[in-house]
């Protein structure tokens, strides 16, 4: 039974999260809408209830909570503070491969439960499922914020999301916001110029 009634979507409208425009997304693909869900994270009353909602999505047992970015280990902290758990975050080496640092290590045999704030293709989630499976350690789930995917996504593991916000993502190529000249804004830069803070 979950402990708590989040209403995530009217949150993220709340706080300005939703932001309308032609953003080139970390993946490369374009889209017209981003969710900065750190507007939301800043603030540690709702990152609790955030967290305590995704835990609630995965009952069982995990020794470990990992962000599959740095920019989530905020989240990874909250999550695992009320599972009682270890919580550490992937980074990435050169050639895009997740890696961890920091000392950072997964036991053989642990259980992993996954977080993210925001899926969209779920490729980062195949290659942490991968890394895990490679230290001999077995993986719970993925608990998302928001899952902005458009249709199934290609993994073997359960995702639960607090919400699901199908958002169209294009090519550079076959971008209609391109072709319509909307101008371009970096989702970097939306980060710096405080935008929406």
């Amino acid at each position: 039974m979950p402990r708590n009634n989040l209403d995530l979507l009217s949150l993220l409208q709340e706080h300005g999260a939703i932001v309308e425009g032609h953003f080139v997304m970390p993946s490369g693909f374009h889209s017209q809408t981003y969710i900065q869900t750190s507007l939301l994270l800043q603030h540690p009353h709702l990152a609790q209830k955030i967290a305590q909602a995704m835990s609630d999505k995965f009952p069982g047992r995990a020794d470990v909570v990992m962000a599959l970015t740095p920019s989530n280990s905020v989240l990874a902290q909250e999550v695992a503070r009320v599972r009682g758990a270890r919580a550490i975050f992937a980074s990435k080496d050169s050639k895009g491969n997740m890696i961890l640092k920091h000392n950072f290590v997964i036991k053989p045999g642990e259980t992993v439960l996954l977080v993210d704030d925001v899926t969209v293709s779920g490729r980062k989630v195949l290659r942490a499922e991968e890394m895990i499976k490679s230290a001999g350690a077995k993986v719970l789930g993925i608990a998302v914020m928001v899952d902005r995917s458009m249709g199934i996504l290609p993994l073997t593991l359960p995702l639960r999301a607090l919400l699901s916000y199908p958002i169209q993502t294009f090519t550079a190529k076959d971008c209609p916001l391109c072709a319509s000249g909307v101008p371009v804004q970096e989702v970097d830069d939306l980060h710096k110029d405080g935008k929406n803070d």
